[in-house]
This record gives structure tokens, sequence and C-alpha cells, in this order.
């Protein structure tokens, strides 16, 4: 008998069971120690029965007093499922459970408890408080600084994992399967989950994990790096039209469609501010990172400038209103008063060090100044147009993203309407959205979509439809409906761009697309689902780089290459618009739940998460096009992504055309070639989620002078540089 501790001895024995000494072999100096001795005799017995069935697959149940136990084969799905369906009716409250894994024997006993602090037995527990560990995850401002902490105690050979905001389900998961991955030899694992805490902490997770052994250093440094990479916090809910949309005049769904909208948000504020009595003499912006390092290419500073008149991002007069001559002359008009404009501005790196903890550089701040003071308000472009402004006079709480209302009171800003009192609104800038802030996405990595889809027999179209209606409070035939007209736009966008020869300003492209197209049409062998793909996606690359309304799919920077794909798909397999729609809104999904670990700008990840995120997107609404299940459609998306890591960003004088133009026409390619791999049967070796998670380590890695600044790569060839010294007049008007 192993146990050497005398009072857990005596407790063993009291038990009276069959054969004490070979329980006490299988079972841990922990189990004995947490567990009720009126259980032992129950647990002897799933023994026997699974040592009797040769160790067979096997689930064995019974209630105790305050606790469901569990018995099953070592199988981390079965434990995970079974944990979640007996926990189900407590998704809300409070949460505990205990786990005992025998890897070398093949049993995992778990012990689930039933609120367990209003039971008889509540003085045996210490549930764990947040408050004294609040500092680990919230800086002082109340910013969210890290999701998880993990801790190796080798007094008492025991992992402490704290972590707030994870999905139950991801993080059951991948709890056990890192450990197993890493051959640690546990004894027991622990579990405590408290539900909303506050505003800021939906879920807080305290998990103590009691080994059987001392592990080194090095390797508690490992199981940590895994902990904090695969036990993810919650998906942030999006709108699929926020990876597929929007419609909008290009170049750069981040600097073009991005920087209006901040503008917008921009203007909304100002207009609070006169509504609370204040009076706006002049307005500045000044620029920095990547909106200062490659802004005029992108057209940033006239898309901030249209986005202060209150033009959208699709409005063709958009650009002309943010033209430097005309904001001097014009200024901005606020309900008929005109503002003057100061002018735009380069900011310093200096001026980036507020903001470096950010981990984003498109920046804008816009300067307003009143009677009395000057306001700052700080937008970011997080990519595909989607936007936040994080700072008004200082970082808010939380930021506006313009797809709900704010007010602004007495106290300051606010996204919770005051029941009374003065305040004015900050009014959305999206008419069309009716955000429900409450929603969360029933499952949060593409495993858990796939296992969500098979479990409740729905496709993936329908899993979209149930996220998109559940998120915006709106219909499946309005989110069709707006879908239809997406594919109308990038119809049109392809056969504008097809048809034209027309060069760009500075005659980089725009007449490739239909050299292609004439070739294929003369060579059968290229007049295929490839040769026209490259054609449609060159084209509507170029008809962006000649600031065409197109839709950033999910940037404007790749926006060929959906279109393109399914274009070229449509016309050769005649299938109806309809089956086009269900696949754009399956990939739109794909791309948020992406997006929640990779944002889709260069200026952030490099071209792999703009190109290849698109090719991505296409390869997946391809596959379902074609009849791919949930399964070959993620694997369709996971495969374009693998081979896109690592693709730099680089343009030519922070224009949206060399490569962008002819990149978007080649990964065309990749996205066909991943959906053929998917449905002829082909996987991943890589789980989904670890690609994604790779995607976000490469592109952390990747030096800043390859994600959209133009400082390396093929923007400082020789070829480049002249690029760049032909456009400064350009730069010259809004900067001189």
């Amino acid at each position: 008998m192993k146990i050497k501790n005398t009072a857990l001895l005596e407790k063993l024995r009291s038990a009276r069971l069959r054969d004490e000494k070979y329980f006490s072999e299988l079972m841990p100096d922990k189990y004995i120690e947490v567990t009720d001795t009126d259980d032992f005799a129950q647990h002897e017995s799933f023994i026997q029965k699974f040592y009797g069935n040769d160790k067979k697959a096997c689930r064995y149940h019974y209630e105790g007093d305050i606790e469901d136990f569990i018995f099953i084969d070592y199988h981390v799905q079965k434990l995970r499922d079974q944990i979640l369906r007996i926990t189900k009716v407590l998704q809300g409250k409070d949460l505990f459970y205990r786990l005992f894994p025998n890897r070398n024997e093949g049993f995992i006993l778990a012990a689930i408890y039933r609120d367990v602090m209003l039971s008889s037995r509540a003085h045996e527990f210490s549930p764990p408080e947040f408050e004294p560990v609040q500092k680990i995850f919230f800086d002082y401002e109340g910013k969210l600084k890290t999701h998880l902490e993990s801790l190796y105690y080798s007094e008492n050979n025991t992992i402490v994992i704290q972590c707030v905001n994870v999905a139950h389900k991801t993080m059951l998961g991948n709890l056990i399967e890192t450990l197993d991955q890493h051959d640690t030899e546990v004894a027991m694992i622990e579990v405590w989950r408290s539900k909303y805490i506050n505003p800021k902490v939906n879920s807080f997770y305290n998990i103590t994990i009691h080994l059987n052994s001392a592990i080194s250093n090095d390797e508690a440094e490992s199981l940590h790096n895994d902990f904090f990479r695969y036990m993810q916090h919650y998906t942030e809910p999006m709108s699929i039209f926020d990876l597929v949309g929007p419609a909008m005049v290009g170049p750069s769904s981040s600097h073009t469609a991005g920087a209006n909208r901040i503008g917008q948000i921009a203007r909304n504020v100002m207009l609070a501010l006169v509504n609370q009595g204040e009076e706006i003499q002049r307005v500045g912006v000044r620029l920095l990172g990547s909106f200062r390092d490659t802004g005029v290419g992108h057209k940033t500073p006239s898309a901030l400038g249209g986005g202060l008149w209150g033009l959208a991002t699709d409005d063709e007069n958009m650009i002309a209103h943010g033209n430097p001559e005309f904001l001097k002359l014009q200024g901005i008009d606020l309900n008929g008063k005109k503002i003057q404009f100061t002018g735009f501005v380069k900011g310093s790196p200096a001026d980036e060090l507020k903001y470096i903890g950010e981990k984003n550089s498109n920046i804008a701040e816009i300067l307003v100044e009143t009677g009395n003071r000057t306001h700052l308000i700080t937008g970011f472009s997080i990519g595909g147009g989607n936007v936040e402004v994080r700072y008004i006079n200082g970082r808010l709480a939380k930021p506006i993203n313009g797809k709900s209302d704010w007010y602004l009171t007495e106290n300051g800003f606010t996204d919770i309407k005051p029941e009374s009192g003065n305040y004015s609104v900050i009014r959305r800038i999206f008419s069309d959205t009716s955000i429900n802030p409450g929603y969360i996405i029933p499952f949060n990595t593409f495993e858990e979509l796939i296992d969500y889809s098979h479990q409740n027999h729905k496709s993936l179209a329908d899993v979209a439809m149930m996220v998109e209606t559940g998120l915006q409070n709106t219909t499946v035939d309005s989110i069709r409906k707006k879908m239809l007209e997406y594919w109308k736009v990038m119809k049109q966008s392809v056969e504008k761009g097809v048809n034209s020869n027309q060069l760009s300003m500075l005659k980089l492209s725009g007449d490739d697309a239909m050299k292609i197209r004439d070739y294929t049409q003369t060579r059968g062998i290229f007049d295929n689902i490839y040769g026209r793909a490259v054609a449609y996606a060159t084209a509507v690359n170029e008809l962006n780089a000649k600031s065409g309304l197109i839709v950033a799919c999910p940037t404007a920077g790749s926006c060929g290459i959906v279109p393109g794909t399914m274009q070229a798909y449509s016309e050769l397999s005649a299938k109806a618009d309809s089956v086009i729609v269900d696949a754009l809104i399956v990939s739109g999904l794909l791309g948020m739940l992406m997006f929640n670990d990779v944002s889709t700008a260069g200026a952030d990840y490099g071209c792999q998460a703009e190109v290849g995120a698109a090719a991505a997107m296409a390869a997946s609404a391809l596959c379902y096009a074609e009849g791919g299940n949930s399964e070959q459609v993620i694997n369709a998306f996971t495969l374009a992504i693998k081979n896109c890591l690592g693709l730099i960003c680089d343009p030519i004088a922070g224009l949206v055309e060399v490569p962008c133009v002819k990149r978007n026409g080649i990964y065309s390619s990749v996205a066909i070639s991943a959906a053929l791999m998917a449905l002829s049967g082909v996987k991943s070796f890589v789980s989904p989620d670890e690609v994604i998670l790779t995607m976000r380590e490469v592109g952390d890695r990747i030096n800043s002078d390859y994600k959209e600044t133009a400082r390396g790569g093929l923007a400082k060839t020789r070829d480049g540089k002249h690029v760049e010294r032909m456009f400064e007049s350009e730069v010259k008007k809004f900067f001189d």
C-alpha cells in the first residue's frame, strides 16, 4: 500500500473496501483526502466493472449527496462532453468540479458539485476570490492586460491557473489536451468558476493542478505558454458583414474605409459637444504610425476629411471632400456652420509612445478646438473597415466602434443611456445595425464550431444565420438580402474591372486583367476556374486601385480574391445566386472567428492577414458551394491560411497596387487549390485553431518594416523608391 499519511490510511480503512491495497494503488492520495468516505465503495465498483470489461470504453454515473460522479475511459472529448452535459443547468451559475485522471490505467473519475456553497458541506470548501488577483488582469486604467496567468509551485507540486472570460468548453478541452501532450502526471485537477464578477469579467476560473511529481522550470514555462496559447478568451461577436463588407470606395479598407469611419465618429462626437453648449472653432488631424507612413497612398487623409463631412464609405464624393484644397476653402460643415480646418499633420514617433500598448499602428488623432479647450479624439483602424475610438481626452472605459449609440453626460462618455439629466447622443454610424450586447456565441474555436454543427445538425450557413440574427436582432431574409446586394456589387466590380484598360494615377496597374482575360479566351487549357479567377481577382483589385466601388472581403487590399473566385465558379457551375450568397455568409462566419485572434490589417499582422485571410474565405465559400461538409469547409479555410503564413505587406509608395493587384490574382489559385484538396478529403495535419494561433505568432514577429509602412521589402527596391519619388508631389499636397 503506497499511502504513507496515517490519517489518510485510517480514512481509507474505515471505508471497508474489498481490496483497499489495490484501490490505493489506483487512486491518488489527493482522492483519499478530499472525497467523502461513503463514496469509496461505489468508486471501487466502477473500477471492478472497468477491469472486468477489459478496460473498454465505458461510462458509469453515480449521484452523491452534493455531487455527480462520472467514471469513463480515458477519452478527453468524452469527458468534456459529459461534464458539459451535467453542468449545462449551471451555465449561468458558479461551478466546481474535481478530476482524477489515471492515464496509465486508462480511466478518469470526475466529481461535479451542485451548488456546493449552499450545501451542508459548504464548510469543506474555500472558493477563490477575484478581488485579490484582479491586478493580474487589469491595469490601473481598468484595461484588460491578459486573460490568463499560470504559476508553478515547486514546494507542493501544484500549478495554479487563473483566467477570465474563457469559454468553459474551450478551457476544459485544452486544459486536459495540453497536460496530455506534455505527458504530465496529474493526481487531481480542481476547477472553480465564478460568473458575472463585474461588467468586464463574465467568468473567472481558478484551476489547481496537483502533480504526482516535480517538473522542471523549463517544463513549467512550456506548459504556461501552451495554456496561454490555447485557453483563449471569449470570441467577441462581430457581424459577418464586418468581414464581407463594407461596400466602399477604395483603395484600402483599413486606411480608407477605416479612416472615413473614424472621421464619421469624430463628427458625431463634435455634434454632441455642440449640443452640450460648446462652440467648436477649429478642427485638425494628426496621423500616426502606418496612417502617417502610407496614408496618402491609401487616401487616408482624404477619407478622414470625407468622414468629418459625414459622408459614408461608399459615397463617391467622399474622397473629393477630403481633398486638402477643398477643406482649406470649405472647412467642415457642421449643421450649417463652417468650421475651420487647420490641416493634416504628421505625428512623430514620440507622439506614438502613449499608444504603444494598443498593438495597432493605424492611428488618427482629431484635434477639436473650442473656446476654452482642445478635445483630443483618437481612433484606431483595426482591419476590414472596423474601427475603435479608444480615447477622448483620455482612455475610454470601452471603445466606440460606431455600431451603437453613445452618450455625453456631465460625467463624461458612456454607452449606457442615462435615465435622466442633461446628455447628448453620439449617434452610431451604422444605421442598419441593432446590436444585442448580451449575445454570446455558443462556440469559441473552429473545432468547437465543427462539433456544434454536427451535434445540432446545422449546416454552417444555418449556424452563421443563427449568430448573425442573435447578434444583430435581424432576420434571415434581411441577411440574405444584404449579402445579395454585396454579391451584385462584387459581380459589377468584376465586370467593370475586366473590361477596362484605364491605368491608375501613376500607371502602375489597370490593364492586366484585360490581358489575362483575353489570353484565357484564346487558350482553352487556361479557360477554366483557375484562369478566370486570376483574371477576375486582378480586375477587382485594379478597380480598387482606381478608387472604384468594391466590397472589402475582408479588406480592400485583398478585395479581388473572393469575388474573382466565386464569379469564375458561378459562370462555370451555373449555380443560383442563392447558393453563392449562403457560401459568402459562411465565409464571413469563419473570417469572424479568425478575426478574434488575428485582425485583418496588414499594419498589424502583414499581408497574411489580408490576402491570406481572403484566400481562406474564398476557399471556404467555394468548398461550401460545392457541397462540402462543416469539417471540409473549415479544412479548406485552414489549408489556405497555412500556405500564406509569413506573407509580408510591403506596398510600394504606400499605394495599394504593387504587389497587391497581382497578388490578388495569384492567391485566387491558392483558394481554389485549398477547396479542391478539402473536397477530396485532404485534411490539415495541424488543427485549424493551431494554424490561426500560429498565424498570430508569425504576425507578431514580423518586423514593422514589413507591415504596411513602405519601409522594407519591395517598397525599398530601386523601382520602389523611384515610384516613391514620383509620388512625393502628391504627399506634399497634404503635409506641406
